[in-house]
C-alpha cells in the first residue's frame, strides 16, 4: 500500500490563500487602508516575497459590494490592452467589443456607476503603459506589482506623481520563513511524515523566497511518496535554484553586446543593437530595455542622459526569456 504523505496539495498551490499572513501584518494594513480610501498603490519586493497574495488577500472583500469591483490582471499572461480590459470590463465575455475604444467608453460608463480597483501584476510587460494613465484619468485606484521597485521608473512623470504609495516588502529571514514553511506542512502533510529538521533545510535553502520553499516541499513529499517512504529524507528535497530571472529577445542581445565589450555608451551600444536584430525597437524601447538590465542587477548606467555609459556587472546563469 502506497504511503501518502501529501493530503492536502491545495495548501501547496500557486493559488493558496492563508487565513494569515504571517510577519506582513502591518503592510496588509497599509493597503487595506489605501483601499478604502483609492489611493493608488505600487507594491515591490523581490521573488517569493509574498506580494501577489498580499494584494489579493486585500481585495477579497471588495467584490462583496454593490458599490466596488476589484479586479487582479496578471500582466505576463494578459499584456495587450485590449486583453486587460477584457479581463477588468464586467461580463465583456458575453459582448463583442471590436477595440479598445469601445472597452474604454464601457469602462467609463461603468466606472460612474462604481469604485473600480485594478491589480496590474508583472506590469511591466504591459505592451501600453498609457493604459494606467487612462486608468487613473478615469478615477480608477490602481495597484502594480513588481519584482524590481527601479521599474517604477518605466512609467511617466503623470502616472509616477498619481501614485501616492509605495509598499516595500522585505525578505522573510531564515526564521520567518521556517515557521511559514511550517504551518504549510502542518496543513497540507500527513503527520509525522516531515521533521523540523526537514522544513529547516528548505527554509535556509531558499532565503526568503517562501513560493520557492513551498514548491520544494511540494516536491520533498511527492519524491517521497513515490518512494513509498513513510516520511520526507534530506535526499527527497529537489536542488533549489534562485528565482529566474526573466529577460526579453531585445534584452538578452543587449547583455550579450554588454558581456562583449565590458563598457559602451548609451549611443555606441544603441547602434550595436540596431545591427544585432532583425526587427530593432525605437530608442524608448532601448531605455526601457536597459532600465531593466540595471534594475535586475545585470548593468549599470554611469552619467547623465547625454554622456550616460553602460557597464556590465554580472551574468546570471539562472536568465531566462519570456514570451
Amino acid at each position: 500500500m502506497k504511503e501518502e504523505i501529501l493530503v492536502n496539495a491545495e495548501v501547496l498551490s500557486h493559488s493558496y490563500m492563508p487565513e494569515k499572513l504571517l510577519y506582513r501584518e502591518s503592510e496588509l494594513a497599509q493597503l487595506k487602508h489605501n483601499l478604502q480610501n483609492y489611493l493608488s498603490t505600487f507594491v515591490t519586493g523581490l521573488c517569493g516575497s509574498g506580494k501577489t497574495t498580499l494584494v489579493k488577500k486585500a481585495l477579497s472583500s471588495f467584490n462583496n459590494s454593490k458599490k466596488s469591483f476589484a479586479c487582479y490582471i496578471d500582466c505576463a499572461i494578459y499584456q495587450t490592452t485590449y486583453s486587460i480590459l477584457k479581463e477588468i470590463v464586467p461580463r465583456s465575455e458575453f459582448i463583442l467589443y471590436r477595440s479598445n475604444y469601445e472597452l474604454i467608453k464601457e469602462l467609463m460608463k461603468q466606472a460612474k456607476e462604481r469604485k473600480f480597483v485594478v491589480c496590474l501584476d508583472n506590469f511591466e510587460n504591459m505592451k501600453e503603459y498609457g493604459l494606467i494613465a487612462k486608468f487613473l484619468s478615469l478615477g480608477i485606484c490602481v495597484i502594480l506589482i513588481s519584482d524590481a521597485e527601479e521599474n517604477f521608473s518605466l512609467l511617466s512623470e503623470n502616472v509616477r506623481s498619481n501614485i501616492p504609495s509605495m509598499i516595500r516588502l522585505t525578505s522573510y529571514s531564515n526564521e520567518q520563513t521556517f515557521e511559514i514553511l511550517k504551518d504549510r506542512a502542518e496543513k497540507a502533510l500527513t503527520k509525522w511524515t516531515y521533521t523540523d529538521a526537514i522544513i529547516k533545510r528548505i527554509a535556509d535553502s531558499v532565503k526568503g523566497n517562501i513560493a520557492l520553499g513551498i514548491n520544494a516541499l511540494k516536491v520533498a513529499a511527492l519524491n517521497a511518496e513515490s518512494k513509498n517512504k513513510k516520511a520526507i529524507e534530506e535526499t527527497d528535497i529537489p536542488e533549489i535554484e534562485d528565482c529566474p530571472i526573466k529577460l526579453s529577445i531585445d534584452e538578452k542581445v543587449l547583455l550579450k553586446i554588454l558581456q562583449e565589450w565590458k563598457s559602451l555608451p548609451a549611443s555606441r551600444l544603441y547602434d550595436f543593437y540596431l545591427q544585432s536584430v532583425r526587427h530593432p525597437k525605437s530608442e524608448r524601447s532601448f531605455r526601457n530595455y536597459t532600465q531593466n538590465l540595471c534594475s535586475k542587477g545585470l548593468a549599470k548606467a554611469i552619467g547623465d542622459k547625454r554622456g550616460r555609459v553602460y557597464e556590465i556587472v554580472e551574468v546570471e546563469e539562472n536568465v531566462t526569456g519570456k514570451g
